[in-house]
């Protein structure tokens, strides 16, 4: 696994437990909100990964990075 993968993984569990250890998700439901922290936060940095390139046209990326956010209902 990629070592960024893995750093991701462990700041979504991380931010999950947080919420549960504050009550505002039951330990139960720690699973499923990592998973989608895990999510969210890849197509995060597919977005600022976006935002890194300089060989392409900026209109291009702008609009690129703003689908690739809707799709997948991400604040951009």
């Amino acid at each position: 696994m990629n070592e960024r993968i893995r750093e991701l993984a462990v700041k979504a569990y991380k931010e999950a437990a947080a919420l549960a250890s504050q009550g505002v998700i039951l330990m139960s439901q720690v699973r499923e909100v990592q998973f989608e922290k895990f999510a969210e936060l890849i197509v995060a940095e597919c977005l600022v990964t976006l935002d890194s390139i300089t060989s392409c046209d900026r209109d291009t990326l702008w609009v690129a990075r703003k689908v690739i956010a809707k799709h997948f209902g991400v604040e951009s």
